[in-house]
């Protein structure tokens, strides 16, 4: 019987990614972590650290194959997730999702005929190649919409439009976007008026169990539309209506032919007609410690299934319960000012607040915060768990509150 690896290969060492990182030590692994930026946060938590872009599948597989590196993960990158299935299907590593589930997953107009294919709820929509074709569509439907790119990731090029000016002027961007992405295609749809719900959970035996449902407390504003500042459980939903959210999100796992491991899914609950829409699927963790918050309130650690996926140990990937569970959870995101960091202060007075488990500022001195277009702009977070979800809610305000990073212009 062969030993399971002791080495894994980390790709991303973003915020996504520092979680999977700091179990993989947990658990006694050798974590070469792979990043195109060496200030990336996860990078001090790596026993070893290579200067990889994430984008570059041909570069991956260098790695892999120079460091004859057996076992290799990501998690809650979409750009990550496409790189690290193809780079595993390349050299025989053992990997969740195969590149054309990932493919399926990640273009929004495969992935929304298959929705259609399998029956899930889903909203009008068209998938555009030029302003014309949205502009058609906006005259059989009624606005708001909302204009995303076909292939993209962390809520870049996504806009909510109220009128045919905001339209174009959303189609152009999108399309700029889809172009970098490989793929110069809009999806146009119809806003749903409700909230946000993300499901966390992991395919068994081809079927998606839920193990936290989140309630998505985005950012205000139309663009970037729907970064998220939040992910708190209880959802806040009835149990009729988080039924329903799972049922979507199951429906939709069936549609786009997962059969194992890691399932994200976002779902709008239409709290006027009573439906439950499923917007994505994705075969990843989220990218904003969705998984932390499941493992407070489920007691399962969804990173350790990752790692057990690609160090080929059947145990660990199918590790249970094996903390306790909380009542409630919640991850909330630190929103920097825009300029030069001169002053980091305040995370360990925040981790010392009742309820927090975790409180981190990413940028470092000199750093240059950029205004917030896109989830990758976020500059920290905490984590808390506790009874009640106004608990967890207001220990999260706290910590944030004695959180400091001064910038200047």
């Amino acid at each position: 019987m062969s030993l399971r690896p002791s080495t894994v290969l980390v790709v991303g060492c973003g915020f996504p990614q520092l979680s999977l990182i700091r179990r993989a030590r947990a658990l006694g692994l050798h974590v070469v972590g792979l990043d195109g930026s060496p200030a990336a946060p996860g990078v001090a938590d790596c026993t070893d650290f290579e200067r990889v872009s994430t984008a570059d599948a041909d570069a991956i597989v260098a790695v892999i194959e120079q460091r004859g590196i057996q076992a290799v993960a990501t998690t809650g990158s979409e750009l990550a997730l496409k790189t690290t299935a193809e780079a595993a299907a390349r050299t025989g590593l053992p990997f969740a999702a195969t590149p054309e589930t990932v493919r399926r997953c990640q273009e929004k107009d495969a992935m929304r005929a298959a929705y259609e294919a399998g029956g899930v709820a889903a909203v009008p929509f068209a998938s555009c190649g030029t302003l014309g074709e949205a502009e058609a569509f906006a005259s059989r439907n009624s606005f708001p919409f909302v204009v995303k790119p076909v292939r993209g990731w962390g809520q870049r090029g996504v806009a909510r439009v109220d009128t045919l000016d905001e339209l174009a002027e959303a189609v152009a961007d999108a399309l700029a976007h889809g172009a970098r992405a490989g793929l110069a295609q809009v999806i146009v749809e119809q806003w749903i008026e409700g909230g946000e719900y993300s499901v966390t959970g992991w395919i068994e035996r081809g079927e998606l169990t839920a193990y936290a449902v989140t309630e998505r407390i985005k950012i205000p504003g139309k663009k970037p539309l729907g970064v998220m500042l939040a992910e708190a459980s209880p959802s806040g939903l009835n149990a009729a209506a988080e039924a329903l959210v799972v049922h979507e999100a199951k429906k939709g796992a069936r549609a786009l032919g997962l059969t194992r491991g890691p399932c994200y899914s976002q779902v709008a609950f239409d709290v006027a007609g009573r439906r439950a829409y499923l917007f994505e699927t994705a075969a990843r963790m989220g990218g904003g410690f969705d998984a932390d918050v499941a493992r407070i309130v489920s007691g399962v650690d969804l990173y350790d299934r990752i790692l057990g996926i690609a160090l080929g140990d059947e145990g660990l990937e199918n590790t249970g319960r094996a903390a306790v569970a909380h009542g409630a959870g919640i991850v909330k995101f630190h929103i920097g000012k825009p300029g030069v960091v001169i002053g980091i202060g305040g995370v360990d007075d925040a981790r010392a607040v009742d309820g927090i488990i975790g409180a981190e500022l990413f940028p470092s001195l000199g750093a240059t915060i950029h205004p917030l277009t896109d989830s990758s702009k976020r500059t920290g977070y905490v984590l808390a768990q506790g009874p009640t979800r106004a608990f967890v809610d207001a220990a999260a305000d706290r910590a944030l509150a004695l959180m400091i990073l001064e910038t200047r212009p």
